[in-house]
């Protein structure tokens, strides 16, 4: 055997702080070479350790990310809908205090509307010069 040492199991998640950071970037070939050669262990040995960490980082950065979920979804939701029901309704409110009554058609429809008569016409120019 080449090493003298037997094989050792993951230390309690702990890494190297570089060889941490290396994981985090997911430079994971660099830091399983990195940590057999610091601490004269087997590439599988090192890879053993530097997946438990991987798996612990993950599993903390899920329950962050649950955390997080749980503290905006509920009051963020109401609080957001809210606002808005009342920023509609002052803003219908004012609208017919001042007499403002909505279109039939809607701006935007319009401008598509003309568009597509304009495109209909040219067309049909078009057409029509090519048939006399």
């Amino acid at each position: 055997m080449p090493h003298s040492q037997p094989p050792s199991r993951p230390q309690s998640g702990k890494l190297p702080k570089h060889i941490a950071q290396m994981v985090e970037k997911n430079n994971l070939v660099l830091a399983i070479k990195e940590l057999a050669s610091e601490q004269g262990i087997s590439m599988g040995d090192a890879k053993v350790q530097i997946d438990a960490y991987e798996a612990k980082l993950k599993q903390q950065h899920a329950k962050k990310t649950q955390a997080i979920v749980k503290k905006q979804n509920k009051p963020l939701t109401n609080k957001l809908t809210n606002s808005a029901e009342k920023l509609y309704n002052s803003v219908d409110s004012q609208l017919n205090t001042m007499g403002y009554k909505k279109p039939l058609i809607p701006y935007w429809a319009k401008r598509i509307l003309i568009i597509l008569i304009i495109c209909a016409i040219l067309t049909g120019l078009f057409y029509w010069k090519l048939l006399y």
